[in-house]
């Protein structure tokens, strides 16, 4: 799709704030533009809303009193803390007192974790890959962009030329797809874990934005690439969150469809003008402005990772069903509060010959593994051993 450029531009911002009277047109539109910066801007500033209230020492195991957003959640996470230098494991949820809640310290694997520390919760739960006790090589792929850090990890008895592209979400880093590792590797595939554009390790993107799967696709192509020279034959792709969403471009129209067996999606971003509209409605705006914020990203007008604009009719269910060939699993949750499962849910109807949704009740937006690890580790593996190989490759 050719985006308008020059004259075209400016006819299609006149054309949208035209529609905007009755809405009172600058606020409207300022509260489009501000909705599509936070689209595609990475995140600059490490919010820390949850604090440590105590630390108590009870036999031989340490408890944690933690008050702050997501503090709550149920499973086993990590706990971020005094910006990217400190990293504590936290078991489930053992008690709740007030606004506080009580977890054990399953490790600190760095940092001083004291009271006092503030920092996040997440669904990491590896920041080596080391620590997953497999051989791993660090190297750098070429994309078009330039070099991009990935890490390579064999598994202890590799099936031969089966390879996996494991592709982290928005503003997360590589360390998000390693709770994906072990599935994989005992069915003897081996990984590769990209950085992509605008990562630390990586290139800058255009305008240092996000292109929200497409651009990020196109790192996805060169990853299969860099597989393929070290002697893949065939690629399964790993995709959380934006990292799903470019998984599937990579797979219905990039440049190596051909060895793509199959996809592993977990939280995917499926369809991301619904993705905008809900977040707009989280701060109660009209749906009209989270239209204007689509037009202008679609334009250009307000720039993303995509030059000439970001096409939004690529990522919808529909135009993903359309082109799907290979088998596909999506692990998804009804409690999800930040990527909302409706999209996954309409793919899944609309090729259930291909797509096997495993849809669960609770767990956050990238953290179903948290919640349920087991479950979540055997359907994975299950799944990548009866991935078949592609009819066109040969038997």
């Amino acid at each position: 799709m050719t985006k308008p450029k020059g004259r075209g531009r400016i006819a299609r911002a006149i054309a949208i704030g035209g529609g905007l009277a009755a809405l009172g047109a600058v606020g409207a539109l300022g509260a489009g533009a501000t909705l599509a910066r936070r689209a595609v801007e990475p995140d600059r500033l490490v919010d820390t809303p949850v604090e440590v209230r105590g630390l108590v020492q009870e036999g031989d195991r340490t408890l944690i009193v933690l008050r702050g957003e997501q503090a709550d959640l149920p499973g086993q996470y990590s706990f971020v803390f005094d910006g990217p230098d400190g990293h504590a494991r936290l078991g489930p949820v053992l008690d709740e007192r007030s606004d506080d809640v009580i977890r054990e310290v399953l490790s600190v694997e760095r940092g001083d974790l004291r009271v006092g520390a503030r920092g996040r919760i997440t669904g990491w739960w590896f920041t080596e890959p080391e620590q997953l006790g497999l051989r791993v090589e660090r190297i750098s792929y070429p994309t078009e962009l330039g070099p991009a850090e990935a890490w390579i990890i064999h598994p202890r008895r590799a099936r031969k030329r089966r390879w996996a592209v494991h592709v982290h979400g928005r503003g997360a880093p590589p360390e998000e797809t390693l709770r994906g590792i072990a599935p994989l590797a005992r069915a003897g595939i081996t990984s590769l874990v990209i950085s992509y554009r605008n990562d630390p390790g990586a290139p800058i993107g255009a305008h240092r934005r996000y292109g929200i799967g497409i651009a990020e696709s196109r790192d996805v192509d060169a990853a299969i690439a860099e597989a393929l020279h070290r002697g893949a034959e065939r690629v399964t792709l790993f995709g959380w969150s934006m990292g799903g969403t470019a998984s599937l471009i990579a797979a219905t129209g990039g440049a190596h469809t051909r060895v793509i067996d199959g996809l592993i999606l977990d939280s995917p971003a499926v369809d991301w003008a619904a993705l905008l509209r809900y977040h707009a409605s989280l701060f109660h705006a009209p749906r009209s402005v989270a239209n204007i914020g689509i037009r202008l990203l679609d334009t250009g007008l307000i720039r993303g990772g995509e030059p000439d604009g970001i096409d939004f009719t690529r990522l919808t269910p529909d135009a993903f069903a359309e082109r799907l060939q290979i088998p596909v699993l999506i692990h998804a949750s009804t409690g999800d509060t930040f990527v909302p499962c409706a999209g996954s849910e309409r793919l899944a109807e609309l090729r259930p010959d291909v797509v096997q949704l495993r849809l669960q009740t609770r767990g956050e937006h990238v953290r179903l593994w948290n919640v349920a690890p087991e479950p979540w580790e055997r359907v994975t593996e299950e799944f990548a051993r009866a991935i078949p190989h592609p009819p066109w490759r040969g038997a």
